[in-house]
């Protein structure tokens, strides 16, 4: 039996008499990868604002793994463990690529004073291998161990691009929301976060991803969801969309 993981009800936006999302109803099941696409403007990057606490909905509700998140701020959401990554990547570049994604990390002894008081000085320094260990896990899958030392803000856009997902999976997540992971990337950059991102899917990790490269699409995800003018149009497999004339006439085609 599968289990929904995020529900989106009657989701709506608006930006003065701008309606950037208008009325979202879409379900994400555990263990399944889900594409949002549509044309630039149909609100997909402002719904996944919405659900990721970054933007207040002005209708609708967003319910993640059973509770009801709409109200809760960014910092919230992502401690249930639904996590984002951005567009633009925003690396803190005067840290290393290892210290950028040791503050991703959850419930680090060093977010505060009393937690490093309860847990003593054994204990801290247990918690920060152990969180150095999985960061280094990270950088060895994905490649960029060599670059551990290196400050983030040097490196190119697509391994920005790679050390935001790292920094997003550091924060275990159990709903990973991708908006755009190829954008600005080269080809072959490209296919690697691409197999990474599929190495994700078989390890039963839930996305939700926006993305512009179709064939990306189909090749990962289970479903796909349309939108256009700020609403839900059609769903399906990418099969079943290339089919469907209203798909074509907003999205595919045009």
């Amino acid at each position: 039996m599968t289990q929904r993981l995020l529900e989106v009800r009657e989701l709506a936006r608006n930006f003065g008499g701008v309606r950037a999302v208008d009325g979202v109803n879409f379900d994400v099941e555990a263990g399944t990868v889900t594409g949002l696409i549509g044309p630039n403007g149909a609100g997909k990057t402002t719904a996944l604002g919405v659900i990721a606490g970054a933007i207040k909905p002005s209708a609708g509700a967003v319910v993640f793994d059973g509770r009801d998140v709409t109200a809760k701020t960014p910092m919230a959401v992502a401690r249930l463990g639904l996590i984002r990554t951005f567009q633009i990547s925003s690396e803190f570049a005067r840290l290393t690529l290892l210290e950028n994604l040791l503050v991703a990390a959850p419930d680090h002894p060093g977010e505060s004073l009393v937690p490093s008081l309860l847990l003593g000085g054994r204990a801290w320094k247990t918690r920060e291998r152990e969180l150095v260990e999985r960061g280094r896990e990270l950088l060895a899958r994905f490649e960029l161990e060599s670059k551990e030392d290196e400050y983030a803000g040097n490196l190119s856009g697509g391994q920005k691009r790679l050390l935001e997902i790292m920094r997003a999976l550091m924060a275990q997540p159990k709903l990973l929301l991708l908006d755009e992971p190829m954008a600005g990337v080269n080809p072959t950059l490209g296919r690697k976060i691409e197999g990474h991102l599929h190495e994700l899917r078989e390890s039963g990790l839930t996305m939700l991803m926006i993305e512009h490269e179709l064939g990306v699409v189909e090749r990962l995800c289970d479903r796909v969801i349309v939108m256009a003018q700020g609403k839900v149009i059609s769903e399906g497999t990418m099969e079943s969309l290339r089919k469907n004339q209203e798909v074509l006439d907003a999205y595919l085609v045009g």
